[in-house]
């Protein structure tokens, strides 16, 4: 997701991103589906392709991942008194 949005500004596509950092194309795709986490070495790898800073994929991520997450539950656990 986060990926797809960053070689999508750069208007590169997923074949060209692949050829350039050496990986195959199907691995880009399954990276931009969420279906495969690719390690910071390759994030970094990627990054330099795109010509970006590696935290700033990193930092898209993040925010998307805030976007779904679930509302935190409070802490409903009632306390007692000793005494």
């Amino acid at each position: 997701m986060a990926l797809r949005e960053v070689r999508r500004s750069k208007e590169i596509s997923q074949e060209r991103l692949a050829l350039e950092a050496g990986f195959d194309r199907t691995y880009i795709s399954l990276i931009e589906r969420g279906i495969s986490s690719p390690t910071i070495r390759k994030v970094y790898r990627i990054a330099q392709t795109l010509r970006v800073a590696p935290s700033e994929i990193v930092r898209r991520m993040e925010a998307l991942l805030e976007e779904h997450r679930p509302p935190r539950k409070r802490n409903s656990t009632p306390t007692s008194k000793v005494g």
